[in-house]
């Protein structure tokens, strides 16, 4: 789990109240896992989320591009890839994990049918990022349409997660370092 996976991570098990399981493999998924699931005891919600986290601006995706990566993380579709010899890739040969995702949840007593689909980046450009996106997104691979919260980490998760956390003192070090880095704009705020 990198560091951004792990603040996402923290945002669903602090602020949403869920618990998680992280880097699930995707049993015969071609070195696919999920990077995070999370469950809501009480409201029963299930929640498969995916972290694609780039600070650089001119990198960070629009609502348009984001697309291809739902297709390949949420729904099994293999990046397009032409082979040195035609028929040769997974793309060319048409195949598809979705089934392999769709057992993973299974395993951990997941129902299929019932995940919901979350998908965060640092920011989507040119989009309000202070606030959740819910997205129809029409998978052309499964030919369905599926929706999905799309959460901005910088001006999102960060606020919300640093709000949870407050200046409490935690073990863990990324929770410690949001909480001294909370702790310092208090001390010199400007009154």
């Amino acid at each position: 789990m990198n560091a951004a996976e792990h603040i996402v991570e923290s945002y669903f098990r602090l602020r949403r109240g869920c618990f998680t399981v992280t880097d699930q493999k995707v049993p015969r998924g071609n070195n696919r896992q999920l990077d995070i699931l999370a469950y809501h005891v009480k409201e029963r919600s299930q929640f498969h989320i995916e972290v694609g986290v780039t600070h650089q601006e001119n990198w960070c995706p629009t609502l348009e591009e984001l697309g291809l990566q739902f297709e390949k993380k949420f729904f099994g579709a293999p990046p397009e890839r032409k082979g040195k010899t035609n028929g040769t890739t997974d793309f060319e040969k048409g195949k598809s994990y979705f089934s392999q995702i769709e057992a993973t949840y299974t395993a951990v007593g997941f129902v299929p049918a019932e995940v919901k689909r979350v998908w965060v980046c640092w920011i989507v450009k040119d989009s309000d990022g202070a606030k959740p996106l819910v997205l129809p997104f029409h998978s052309k691979h499964l030919d369905r349409t599926f929706e999905i919260e799309v959460l901005g980490l910088r001006d999102f998760i960060l606020p919300e997660l640093a709000d949870a956390i407050g200046t409490a003192n935690y073990d863990d070090e990324i929770l410690r370092t949001l909480g001294f880095i909370k702790q310092r704009e208090l001390q010199t705020a400007v009154a």
